[in-house]
């Protein structure tokens, strides 16, 4: 699957202006299935239990942008994406493709194929490691900013935004700066700038399964 996503980025990076100024939303589905009784609950992989999933990749203040762009997915794609993306199933990939994708500057393919490939370097972190080593633990922001510092460099530990519900983690937010289909996310986090003024949550429950 790596060397698919690498092929497919790699071409892709020459045929689009893509945007440089982005969000990498991920979610902790624990939280999210603790308080929702959706569908993309009743049945769950074990990847979601210890990893963030994708909730979408988001131009910065653009919004449904260009709607000739067309949502369509390959079907292998479609597959993968359900992994990273367990709500894809039950229309949360075509709505983030409406709303966020459309302002991207690529086809929903390639939109899609950076958000998971943003996703899967996201998780393969120690800072995801501390989350599934510590699931049920209290964690603050300022634990949480060490280790980012510690994961992408401590001039970053700034550049994420945690957001909780009724006490329990269900969102980190990371800013990016860079084109995200050629560049990778350590590269992306390092050019951004730190998040000022920013409301967050001061620290939460890392949710169990």
């Amino acid at each position: 699957m790596k060397k698919l996503l690498v092929i497919v980025t790699f071409f892709s990076s020459f045929l689009f202006a893509v945007s440089t100024n982005n969000i990498l939303a991920l979610s902790w589905e624990n939280t999210y299935c603790k308080f929702h009784h959706s569908k993309e609950c009743a049945i769950r992989s074990l990847y979601t239990y210890n990893n963030f999933t994708l909730h979408g990749l988001w131009p910065v203040n653009k919004k449904y942008c260009h709607t000739k762009y067309k949502f369509k997915l390959s079907p292998l794609l479609e597959k993968v994406l359900q992994r990273f993306m367990p709500g894809a199933k039950y229309g949360l990939a075509w709505h983030e493709w409406k709303k966020h994708g459309t302002c991207f500057g690529t086809d929903a393919n390639t939109y899609f194929l950076t958000a998971i490939k943003l996703t899967q370097q996201f998780n393969e972190t120690n800072f995801v490691n501390y989350f599934q080593t510590h699931i049920g633990s209290y964690v603050s922001l300022a634990k949480l900013r060490f280790l980012f510092g510690g994961t992408f460099g401590d001039r970053n530990k700034r550049k994420f935004q945690l957001l909780c519900i009724k006490g329990y983690i269900a969102e980190i937010r990371v800013i990016l700066k860079g084109n995200p289909v050629k560049d990778g996310l350590y590269q992306l986090i390092d050019n951004a700038n730190p998040l000022i003024g920013v409301k967050q949550c001061q620290g939460g429950i890392i949710t169990a399964p």
